[in-house]
């Protein structure tokens, strides 16, 4: 993704970027124990990013078991740069889970 260069007025000026976006394979229900080596095969390029975006599902009753397991593959593999959490899903919470 390419964001572009931008003159905000006649002294100002911003210099324009580019971003890769990756999107890796989403957590799988039950995963089970043999192919969470594959799941993390898919992490492996998050090694060289800059920034981490975790997106979880909030409604999800195993979701802290969830991000756990993320958490561990991400330093098992290295990947120790910043991460943000986004929740998706939060409408489907009631006001005590929110």
């Amino acid at each position: 993704m390419w964001i572009e260069n931008k003159n905000t007025d006649d002294t100002s000026y911003t210099k324009g970027t580019e971003i890769l976006l990756s999107d890796t394979i989403g957590f799988i229900r039950d995963l089970p124990p043999e192919l969470i080596d594959a799941f993390a095969s898919t992490l492996e390029d998050s090694i060289e990013s800059d920034l981490l975006l975790h997106v979880i599902d909030a409604s999800d009753p195993k979701v802290e078991e969830k991000i756990q397991v993320v958490e561990d593959i991400l330093e098992r593999i290295g990947a120790t740069q910043e991460k943000i959490y986004i929740f998706n899903k939060v409408d489907r919470l009631n006001k005590k889970q929110l």
